[in-house]
């Protein structure tokens, strides 16, 4: 046994009182002389002995009622593992769980508002000296620092609901980080949770001392429904014609549930699905839209569920452009191939230029430029090309037909680390293509059973650096590559092996010419389809529009306006959303002194959506976590951490005995003769 307060011992002192009383009669007593008291000896020496008991009964209960009374501010405590309590203030960190999840009403009360209550409950039975860290998923700034007690409870009333959440092994580093911040104080972590599947691993490992309380609030599973993702078909948007997208909407519940899907296009009502999803189903639902106006399309998907409703709604924004263009640059003439896919009157702008007389300057207004039979690249469209490319452009190039290849070589060696070699005049089948490559990603609703591939007559072999990102899009059965991909930058280097003349393959005649091209055209078309999720991919590449460095993007909706983390990556900027949004919703990114804006949609992160929650007595089976206590939502928690770190408390037990003893004392004086 041990005491809380071992000093208040020294008012055992105390018991000396009643001693001296019993041992120091001051009654002065009168002598009264009987003729004869012979035959009242035996009766007086009857009564003495009865008085001498009484008294000393009384004696003894008024020392163990002062004695009781001394433990009672002393606080005796049994300790489970029989170590000392540490003495002195402690450093407490605690987590406060404040994701989405956090939402659910329980008895007309969130979650949260219950582990808020349960924290209040922690401070207020905490000693006065303790110091407080509390912190939550927003591991904001303010939430770094130690507070007093009143401090602490002033700044747990003021936590909302967070769109960010975090992992069990993110929280517990970051808790222990602050709490050795505090040298020389006893330190102590808590930890708050409705304790998910999803974000607190089952196999969590800590081995250090660290006292570690985890406590759970009362959550159920429930049935939730949630748009999982959403994505069109095809790599851009099309004007007047049916833009197809595929819905993924999961069941995260037990039972099958009918729901419908709303598509809303610039807050103009579109289309609406009816569907079924069963228990546990991850269901890819179609919808589509068809726009006679080109620019920005602000697209909302959601569906209807409840209690769970922030991954009822799904963002993204695009962008319908009235044309692409096309630069074609040619040795020679133009090529009638070419010229005939993007013929006038389709989605597409095209120009021919002279490889040798082109203005470099016109390079940026271009989705895609097609090299086309170029033997030399003038130095300065050479660095221009380079630096189109490594900023986010699409290039597709086809050979020589002469072999003269010396100066094209130079610009891909210095380029992507390829080379063309010599040409091989055997005729050769495709035999493979890439199905997963987004070139070819969609281009069949249903692949053919007998597809036919390119046939090759002539081609150039090639070699490459160790460097070089080439993929293979088409390729012979000994491994030789027809059509190939590379990532030069932010942009993407296409290659074939052949001239786009028939006199070297059918490729040009081929169903496969015609979508592979519009394919390159579209893949980097810039900011033509964009959705962001908080806390995992929330970053976006516009074209950098600066004039100055001075100038600053800026990302806003809704009347609300913030700057968001930025960096320039060759000629594009990179654009990171997480600390400057907090709320889902469509969001325009835009220069101050500009009229153009790029659009995104941005989406809370699923993660929260399966609401499957750990049993405690599962997780002190699975997980490794050292010096670790499990309260669950039975449990009075600030009693349950004071007699677990404390030990079992005595002091009420002394407060009885001691009004117990008194109790004893009046019956004694009163009724005992």
């Amino acid at each position: 046994m041990n005491f809380l307060y071992p000093l208040f011992l020294i008012a055992a002192l105390a018991i000396a009182i009643p001693i001296i009383i019993h041992l120091f009669n001051f009654r002065k007593y009168k002598k009264v002389f009987f003729p004869d008291i012979r035959f009242l000896k035996e009766i007086q020496e009857q009564t003495q002995k009865s008085s001498q008991l009484k008294h000393l009964l009384i004696l003894a209960s008024r020392i163990l009622a002062i004695a009781s009374l001394v433990f009672a501010f002393a606080q005796p405590f049994f300790s489970k593992d029989k170590e000392k309590m540490d003495q002195g203030p402690k450093a407490i960190s605690m987590y406060l769980d404040n994701s989405y999840s956090m939402g659910i009403e329980n008895k007309s009360l969130s979650l949260l508002d219950i582990a808020k209550a349960k924290a209040k409950q922690i401070i207020e039975s905490s000693g006065s000296n303790d110091q407080f860290q509390i912190l939550t998923n927003d591991f904001a700034y303010n939430e770094n620092r130690f507070l007093s007690k009143n401090e602490a409870l002033q700044q747990l009333s003021t936590i909302q609901l967070s769109s960010k959440s975090k992992k069990a092994e993110t929280i517990l580093e970051k808790q222990k980080q602050l709490l050795n911040t505090e040298p020389g104080m006893k330190k102590q972590l808590i930890y708050i949770s409705d304790f998910q599947k999803s974000s607190f691993p089952a196999n969590l490992r800590l081995t250090d001392s660290m006292k570690k309380f985890f406590v759970s609030v009362n959550a159920t599973s429930t049935n939730n429904l949630s748009i999982d993702t959403a994505y069109f078909e095809t790599p851009s948007l099309q004007l007047n014609e049916p833009n197809p997208l595929i819905v993924k909407i999961k069941n995260n519940g037990t039972e099958e549930m009918n729901t419908s899907l709303t598509l809303m296009v610039n807050n103009q009502l579109k289309s609406v699905v009816n569907t079924t999803v069963k228990a546990g189903e991850l269901k890819s639902e179609p919808i589509s839209f068809t726009t006679a106006n080109a620019g920005i399309q602000k697209i909302q998907l959601f569906v209807n569920d409840y209690p769970v409703n922030f991954d009822d709604t799904f963002y993204i924004a695009g962008k319908v452009n009235s044309n692409y263009s096309v630069l074609v640059l040619n040795e020679n003439n133009a090529n009638a191939f070419l010229s005939s896919v993007f013929k006038p009157g389709t989605q597409f702008r095209v120009d021919n230029h002279n490889v040798q007389s082109v203005n470099p300057e016109l390079l940026k207004n271009y989705s895609l430029v097609i090299l086309n039979g170029a033997n030399t690249i003038p130095a300065p469209l050479s660095l221009a090309l380079n630096e189109y490319i490594n900023g986010g452009g699409s290039m597709m190039i086809f050979p020589p037909q002469n072999g003269t290849i010396a100066g094209l070589n130079g610009f891909l060696s210095k380029t992507a680390g390829i080379n063309f070699v010599r040409i091989d005049t055997a005729k050769a089948f495709v035999t493979n293509y890439n199905k997963s490559h987004e070139v070819f990603r969609d281009i069949f609703v249903k692949t053919p059973e007998n597809i036919d591939l390119p046939i090759v007559y002539k081609h150039y072999l090639l070699s490459n650096s160790a460097l070089s990102s080439q993929q293979k899009l088409f390729s012979f059965s000994n491994g030789d590559i027809f059509l190939s991909a590379s990532k030069v930058g932010s942009g993407k280097m296409y290659l074939c092996t052949s001239a786009a003349e028939i006199t070297w393959s059918n490729f040009p005649k081929s169903y496969w010419f015609l979508p592979i091209l519009y394919k390159m055209a579209f893949v980097n078309s810039s900011n033509n389809i964009n959705a962001m999720t908080l806390g995992k991919n929330a970053t976006i590449y516009i074209d950098n529009t600066k004039i100055s460095d001075k100038t600053i993007y800026h990302i806003g909706g809704s009347g609300w306006d913030a700057i968001p983390e930025q960096r320039a990556v060759g000629n594009r900027m990179m654009i990171n959303a997480n600390n400057a949004v907090q709320q889902a919703g469509l969001y325009g990114i835009y220069l101050p002194d500009s009229k153009d804006s790029v659009f995104t949609g941005i989406n809370y992160d699923r993660i929260e959506s399966t609401l499957n929650y750990w049993n405690f007595s599962d997780l002190k089976n699975t997980t490794q976590l050292k010096n670790a206590e499990w309260l669950d939502d039975k449990i009075d928690v600030a009693a349950g951490i004071n007699e677990l770190q404390h030990g079992m408390p005595l002091w009420k037990v002394c407060i009885i005995l001691a009004l117990l003893f008194l109790l004893i004392e009046i019956l004694l004086i009163r009724f005992m003769k």
